[in-house]
């Protein structure tokens, strides 16, 4: 289960200590994520792969956040549309997201149904940039639309999902409850996630 004591990885201000933190504590239930969402996943019809990061083009800084993404590819995710779950040192997050470097970005975005994610429960989020934590915003049309009219822009990227702050209710439940939300949330985007490596 998820809980405070992972949020104390990022107590560690240096690049080997938090990595290896990162490697013993959060990766293996990143893993146990992986399996949980299989049955969430089998529903559509691709495979999903599953990719933690290895931060491995770290040579300095500690890493800001991790995370486990998930994609229609072994070999990557970052030019795919993909669910990411993953930490910063404040909140747990679990987004689907577009990135600037996705193929054919602004296509891809325009032809997914904005009512479609208008259908996402009010407690979902969206934001424009998975490098900045505070990001999200309450999805509401009028947030949504204005993300939208970002999108021709070069470096714009796109992102609907939820984040989970420290402290709260999804952190002091039980590991049961907690599998449940993570699902839940991956299974309430994924008509959008459908529709985005359809098209």
């Amino acid at each position: 289960m998820y809980g405070d004591q992972d949020f104390h990885v990022w107590d560690d201000t240096t690049l080997p200590g938090r990595l290896g933190k990162i490697r013993a504590q959060i990766d293996p239930k990143f893993q146990a994520t992986v399996t949980d969402l299989e049955p969430v996943f089998a529903k559509l019809a691709v495979p999903i792969y599953d990719h933690i990061s290895q931060h491995r083009r770290r040579s300095k800084n500690p890493p800001p956040d991790t995370w486990v993404a998930f994609s229609t590819s072994k070999r990557g995710y970052k030019m795919l549309p993909h669910i990411e779950v993953g930490f910063w040192d404040d909140r747990f997050f679990i987004w689907l997201a577009v990135l600037q470097e996705a193929k054919n970005r602004q296509a891809l975005l325009s032809s997914l149904s904005e009512d479609l994610v208008m259908q996402l429960p009010a407690t979902f989020e969206c934001g424009g940039d998975h490098t900045d934590k505070n990001c999200g915003r309450p999805l509401t049309r009028e947030t949504y639309q204005e993300l939208m009219r970002q999108q021709p822009q070069r470096y714009a990227e796109w992102q609907v999902g939820r984040n989970f702050l420290r402290g709260s209710a999804f952190f002091t439940g039980t590991p049961a409850q907690q599998v449940q939300v993570i699902q839940d949330t991956v299974a309430a985007l994924l008509p959008l996630y459908d529709q985005l490596i359809r098209i």
